[in-house]
């Protein structure tokens, strides 16, 4: 269980890239979503809880021009990178 299981120290990992999930009370690995409104990584436990229906309602009102949702992992980044490298060698 991710969040609400953990009440200890943080571990040295926590927000990082495949460390552990950066939620309050929560110390799940890997943490593979990227928030791009904290600007840290969560688990996939944690992803979907906090980017429910609502969380993308907020996201697509808050952030209309954003371009990318609100998690995304390393893979989905890179890949939309590489397309708008892409598109502008294109245009």
């Amino acid at each position: 269980m991710a969040y609400g299981a953990y009440s200890g120290p943080d571990k040295a990992d926590k927000g990082k890239e495949n460390g552990s999930c950066n939620r309050g009370r929560c110390q799940c690995a890997p943490a593979r979503w990227y928030n791009h409104g904290s600007y840290a990584w969560y688990c996939d436990d944690c992803k979907r809880q906090i980017y429910d229906a609502v969380g993308q309602r907020h996201w697509a009102k808050d952030f209309p021009n954003a371009g990318h949702p609100m998690f995304e992992t390393r893979e989905q980044m890179d890949a939309r990178a590489a397309l708008s490298k892409q598109e502008s060698t294109d245009g």
